[in-house]
């Protein structure tokens, strides 16, 4: 392979002498600082200073490479910078990996993740693919394209493979049985960007008329690249740190402690050892995790627990609490407080609670039509049938959830690992 990988003190060294945002971030800090020494990123304070051209966070003009536009529903997007050095450093690193996770010559492999857009799902795992020293049979069809075409070509190619967000995943399945159709020969399932839950599993299972090995493509991250990477020991939510490309740390979100112990939650902050252009260094992930080995076992096992309050996520589409804040003001709506759940039963769902003063007045209707507006992603998912229809829930401010140790309110709650 010919990746380009830097130590961690080379990433920082070079992140404090060519950018002017670390520079000043660290401007009070020794040289000779350790990395739990140095501030955690803060994310809105981080994308005030990036543009779409790098702005105070990049270490120089970028020349070639590729930029990518976040999912995100905020109505600002957020804009990645790779440069050629390192998008080929992170697919071929990433298509070594896909090896250890079971990828065989020869499979037959539908790539349905969502193409365009400036998006980078489809193009990493086209170039992780092409990069693999697994020689496997593409069928780029992207997640873009009508249901009917992608059951079709699996059928007439009998494709062995799919890999594609659960979202897309899912209607396939649904076309399937609404249809009784058989004679497939998928017997893989890869996954990313949301999680594929066991109810889900065992309905393709159904569909398919088999048992299928289901596996992630990468826990990875539009802005971090690959974090985390999938092999057959990992269970439900599982993946192994790909530390030759990151640094990953889960910090206690109450007191800041960096936890080592296995199966204590903390937030997912990354350090990545291949970015230079735009370097991310305890930079937040955006998910709860904890560690499920013990401290010294190499590339160390950990489990996504869920997401942080950095934003809630219900499959493909991201709310941060912000949003909600914004579209209280814009409806005119009194508040004291409010918090974002996510559940799940046959589809991922939206639950909005919000405390109010006492009023008869039901504002449910103005509060998600102004919703919808504001954030076009959510209906779009709405639209497709991949989320339920949200809930609001006008409540107390004492019936919101609070941390029982530090009685802080509880902005995000996901309900779906139990």
């Amino acid at each position: 392979m010919s990746v380009k990988i830097y130590s961690l003190d080379e990433i920082i060294d070079y992140a404090r002498e060519h950018s002017k945002y670390y520079a000043d971030l660290y401007r009070d800090l020794p040289k000779d600082a350790s990395l739990e020494e140095l501030p955690l990123i803060e994310q809105d304070d981080f994308w005030a200073h990036c543009d779409d051209q790098g702005g105070t966070v990049a270490t120089r003009e970028q020349r070639d490479g590729q930029i990518f536009k976040s999912g995100g529903t905020t109505g600002n997007p957020k804009y990645s910078l790779y440069s050629a050095e390192e998008w080929a450093t992170l697919c071929e690193y990433s298509g070594f990996m896909l090896t250890k996770g079971g990828l065989q010559n020869g499979t037959k492999i539908a790539n349905l993740f969502y193409a365009g857009g400036m998006y980078a799902s489809f193009l990493y795992t086209y170039s992780m693919l092409y990069s693999s020293p697994a020689q496997t049979i593409m069928y780029n069809l992207s997640g873009n394209i009508s249901v009917e075409e992608i059951v079709g070509t699996l059928l007439q190619h009998q494709i062995t493979c799919v890999a594609g967000v659960p979202s897309i995943l899912t209607r396939i399945v649904s076309y399937i049985n609404e249809n009784h159709l058989t004679g497939f020969a998928v017997d893989t399932v890869y996954f990313a960007g949301e999680t594929l839950y066991q109810d889900q599993r065992d309905q393709f299972c159904k569909t398919f008329g088999r048992d299928l090995e289901f596996r992630s493509v990468f826990y990875s991250s539009n802005d971090g690249g690959a974090i985390g990477y999938f092999t057959k020991d990992c269970g439900f939510n599982e993946h192994r740190v790909l530390s030759d490309l990151c640094r990953l740390e889960l910090i206690d979100p109450d007191t800041g402690e960096v936890i080592r112990e296995m199966n204590r939650p903390g937030n997912i902050y990354i350090t990545s050892l291949f970015k230079t252009l735009i370097p991310l260094i305890r930079y937040p992930a955006g998910d709860v995790g904890e560690y499920t080995e013990p401290e010294g076992n190499t590339d160390r096992k950990f489990r996504i627990l869920g997401r942080s309050n950095v934003a809630a996520r219900a499959a493909y589409v991201s709310l941060y609490p912000a949003d909600v804040g914004s579209v209280l003001e814009k409806c005119g709506i009194s508040y004291y407080a409010y918090q974002i759940v996510v559940t799940h039963k046959i589809r991922d769902q939206f639950i909005f609670r919000i405390a109010v003063p006492e009023t008869e007045e039901d504002f449910t209707e103005k509060f998600l039509e102004m919703m919808y507006q504001e954030r076009s992603f959510l209906k779009d998912a709405l639209e497709d049938g991949t989320l339920e229809p949200p809930k609001v829930e006008w409540c107390r401010a004492e019936d919101l959830e609070y941390n029982p140790r530090t009685g802080k309110l509880k902005i995000i709650i996901d309900q779906r690992m139990g």
